[in-house]
This record gives structure tokens, C-alpha cells and sequence, in this order.
């Protein structure tokens, strides 16, 4: 009796594990069924290598009403490791509320894995009853890295020879030629400005000879009415500012600027001869008399001053007789012509020689210079 009473009880014991067993399983697929609550997972790579992170996603559709407790972190998943865990904010679709868990996992080891169902806890109010609904199991492939057909590891391939890029150089070689031209622009256009002389430079006709100059004054002077309006000092004194210009060109001094007496100190000391020198003395005299002393000249010494004006350019302005050297004027082999070539040339004391040519000369050599001396050539 008592054996059969204890069959009994292991019978009826196994009957209650069974039919909760049963019911549980009922109530889950049922409320899977109704489309109240449901599970979905998936990977995003099946296939994979060692160490290669894949994504793993569980996702959980369900009415409003639904209370769920989602997976943690902590969560077994076979032979992968968790590498990252994220869980989404909830979102409203379509009168459903989406939850969903995201975790990055990897694995070191070779061969055919599965990631376990995942567990999902969830009640529906008023029932306080907690209810389970698990994913599906995934099956993952972890391959190792297979090594070539050729053969085992490769041997290091030789560097490769990159070919020299001229570009680089020939870019900023090319600006800094244009910055270095810009730069020698500016100082020069700098420096031609400081000098006063233009930007640009101009084509401009050699410089006169001083004698030319001098006497186209002199025959200007002449012929202009000074004396018969009684302009007695404008006459003197246009007279002796041709002279002095003159004396300015031909022999370097600054006649201009000097009172008589220091413009004859200056002439004794220039190799031109006594004779010149005294006619400048009386040119002077003459010339002082009537421009600071309000002396009044005869016709004969107004003729006279011009007279001495132009024997003292004539006499001792530079010409140059065809084939022969430089002399002056009053040094000329007598009788002979000389006509004026168009070929002008500054001394090496900014004096201007104006060249001539002989017209018919003997080709002898003009004599020495006289022991006064004479001008440079």
C-alpha cells in the first residue's frame, strides 16, 4: 500500500511540473501569438574572422501597455565577448513601442558558435505575473586567417621608388624669380625718384657744347633792342651772364656764384693765357662799372664789351681739327678752316668737347701745348 501511495505521488507530482510547464509555455507562444508583445534578433555579419567585431541587435515590439525588462550588459552570450553595449530610447511606430539593445561582440576562437537566446521579461498590467519570451539562438562561422596557396609568409617586398615631383620646386621657384623681380623694381623706381629723375628713362639729345650755347646767346643779344630802350644794365648784365655760363661749361667753375674777383682768382689758375686773363679783367671791370656804379658807357664800349665777349669764347672754346687731337681755338695752324661736327662728348670733368673736322687740312700734327698751358681735351 505504501508503494502504490508513493508512485501515486511521484505521478501526480510529475503531472503538476508538466502542466505548469505546459501552461507557461501556453501563455508565452499565446501572448506571442496575439501580437501583443514580440522578440527579434540579428547580426550583421554571419560570416567572420578572428578578432572581427560584429553588431548584435535584440529588438522588442510591443503594445503600450506592455511592461519589459530588457537585457543587460552583463548578459551571456556564449563564447563572444561583449566589446560595447547600447541601449536605444524607445520609439512609436505604427501604435507599437520599439525597444531596442545593441552590443558589440567579438571572439578569438575558430569554428561554427551560437549567440544563446536572449531572455526578455514582461508583465501586463493589472496581471503582475512576469512572463518570458526569448529570442532565437544565431549561428555564427569564426575563420582564421588562411595563409596563401603560394606558400607561407611572403618575403618583404622591395621599397618603392617614388619618382621626384619637379612641380613643388618649379611652383615656388618661379615666385620667388617674380618676388625678387617685384623687389629690384621697387628700389629701382625708389632710387630714380630719390635722384629726382623719372621712373621711366627718357631719350634725351646729348648736351650743346658750352661755346655753341654761347655764342647763340651772344648773337641774340646783338640784335635785341636793350640799348636803344635804354636798358643799359639789362644789356651788361645778360652779357655777363653768358660769359659766366660760359666759363661755367667750358672750364668747371661756378662762375655764376662768384663775384669778379674770385672769378679771376679762378681763371689764373685755369691753364688759359695772360692775354685772356686780362680781357676777362677789362670784360669785368666794364661790365661791374656799369651794373654797380651806374656808369654810363659810350656806343664804342658797348660795342667793345660784346666784342670782348665773343674774342674770349671763340679763343678758348675746344675744337677738334680732323685726324688730329684737340686744341683750342687760338692754337689752330693759321688759315686754316674748321667746320663743326654733330659729335659732342663730356670730359672726364663734365666739361663738353664739340668736335670739328678739318675741311681741307695738311694732316700735320697741331703744335705742343704753350708753357702757360691749355684746356683739357
Amino acid at each position: 500500500m505504501k508503494m502504490k501511495k508513493t508512485v501515486r505521488a511521484r505521478a501526480l507530482k510529475r503531472g503538476i511540473v508538466f502542466g505548469i510547464l505546459w501552461v507557461t509555455l501556453f501563455v508565452g507562444n499565446a501572448f506571442s501569438d496575439t501580437g501583443k508583445i514580440s522578440i527579434q534578433s540579428a547580426v550583421d555579419h554571419s560570416q567572420i574572422t578572428i578578432g572581427d567585431v560584429i553588431t548584435y541587435t535584440v529588438m522588442v515590439t510591443r503594445d503600450k501597455d506592455v511592461k519589459v525588462k530588457l537585457p543587460g550588459l552583463a548578459e551571456n552570450l556564449g563564447q563572444f565577448e561583449i566589446r560595447d553595449y547600447k541601449v536605444f530610447d524607445p520609439v512609436k511606430k505604427n501604435g507599437k513601442i520599439i525597444d531596442q539593445v545593441q552590443y558589440k561582440i567579438s571572439t578569438f576562437d575558430v569554428g561554427d558558435f551560437q549567440i544563446p537566446p536572449i531572455a526578455v521579461q514582461f508583465t501586463i498590467p493589472p496581471d503582475t505575473v512576469k512572463h518570458i519570451l526569448k529570442s532565437e539562438a544565431i549561428k555564427i562561422h569564426v575563420a582564421s586567417v588562411v595563409p596563401s596557396k603560394e606558400g607561407d609568409i611572403k618575403d618583404i617586398k622591395p621599397p618603392v621608388e617614388i619618382p621626384f615631383d619637379w612641380h613643388p620646386y618649379l611652383k615656388y621657384g618661379l615666385l620667388g624669380l617674380l618676388g625678387l623681380f617685384v623687389l629690384g623694381a621697387l628700389v629701382y623706381f625708389w632710387m630714380r625718384k630719390r635722384s629726382g629723375k623719372p621712373l621711366i628713362p627718357l631719350k634725351t639729345e646729348p648736351p650743346r657744347p658750352p661755346h655753341e650755347l654761347a655764342l647763340e646767346a651772344l648773337e641774340r643779344l646783338q640784335h635785341c633792342d636793350f640799348l636803344e630802350k635804354g636798358q643799359v644794365k639789362a644789356y651788361y648784365s645778360e652779357v655777363s651772364e653768358i660769359v659766366r655760363r660760359y666759363i661755367g661749361g667750358r672750364f668747371g667753375v661756378d662762375a655764376l656764384d662768384l663775384t669778379s674777383t674770385e672769378l679771376l682768382s679762378e681763371l689764373k689758375r685755369i691753364p688759359i693765357s695772360d692775354e685772356h686773363v686780362q680781357l676777362m679783367t677789362d670784360f669785368t671791370d666794364l661790365c661791374d662799372l656799369v651794373k654797380f656804379a651806374k656808369y654810363i658807357p659810350e656806343d664804342e664800349e658797348n660795342q667793345r664789351v660784346i666784342d670782348w665777349a665773343f674774342q674770349f669764347v671763340r679763343e678758348t672754346m675746344v675744337v677738334e681739327i680732323a685726324g688730329e687731337e684737340s686744341v683750342p681755338s687760338q692754337e689752330r695752324p693759321a688759315g686754316e678752316e674748321v667746320s663743326v661736327s654733330a659729335e659732342v662728348a663730356p670730359t672726364e670733368e663734365g666739361v663738353v668737347d664739340f668736335k670739328r673736322h678739318s675741311d681741307g687740312g695738311n694732316g700735320s700734327t697741331p703744335p705742343e701745348d704753350s708753357e702757360k698751358g691749355n684746356p683739357e681735351r
